[in-house]
């Protein structure tokens, strides 16, 4: 399953969404990666797909990474 985490700009703050629904705000950029990319590892261990995108003020993709779970797992 793909699991899409998105770091989306507000006003003075930084809101990190988990399949478009608000998970937390965050005053800096740096702590909703941080988290974004914690929420994803996550679910890695779970067996899922993740898609973590940072987004600009327009809702325009600034970045994207990807992280399959079959690449975790080939140990």
């Amino acid at each position: 399953m793909q699991k899409h985490f998105e770091i989306v700009p507000r006003h003075e703050a930084w809101d990190v969404r988990h399949n478009h629904v608000s998970f937390r705000m965050f005053r800096r950029k740096r702590e909703a990666i941080r988290v974004a990319l914690t929420l994803g590892r996550m679910q890695l261990r779970l067996g899922d797909d993740v898609e973590i995108i940072l987004l600009d003020a327009d809702g325009a993709e600034q970045a994207r990474r990807r992280l399959s779970a079959r690449r975790a797992h080939q140990f």
